[in-house]
């Protein structure tokens, strides 16, 4: 993958968290409601970052896949699928968004 390329992705993952998170900012009535799926969406953001990084350190010699960049949008796509799933469920949750939660719901009205 070429730098350009690489900053596109970059772009396209950037640009669709801040809109999720412009979709929450509107969805929502109180803020501790808001504070409460911003922290979800972050912890989420923080595990597909995590697995795009992880994904890195795999061997890909005689994998079945030739590498492109259609492929690296896909798994992008698939990471942040399984991020949002695992910071969305409370089983599954590393338990970052419940931490940020508790620490900021006194900072906010309700």
């Amino acid at each position: 993958m070429t730098y350009i390329e690489n900053i596109g992705s970059s772009y396209m993952q950037n640009s669709s968290d801040l809109a999720e998170i412009e979709n929450i900012k509107r969805g929502t009535k109180s803020q501790k409601e808001q504070l409460k799926k911003v922290a979800v969406e972050f912890e989420s953001i923080f595990v597909a970052k995590m697995l795009n990084e992880m994904e890195k350190t795999v061997d890909k010699e005689g994998s079945l896949f030739q590498e492109s960049k259609y492929l690296d949008n896909l798994k992008s796509f698939m990471y942040n699928d399984i991020a949002r799933n695992i910071a969305q469920n409370p089983n599954t949750s590393i338990g970052i968004a419940k931490q940020l939660y508790l620490q900021l719901e006194k900072t906010v009205k309700d």
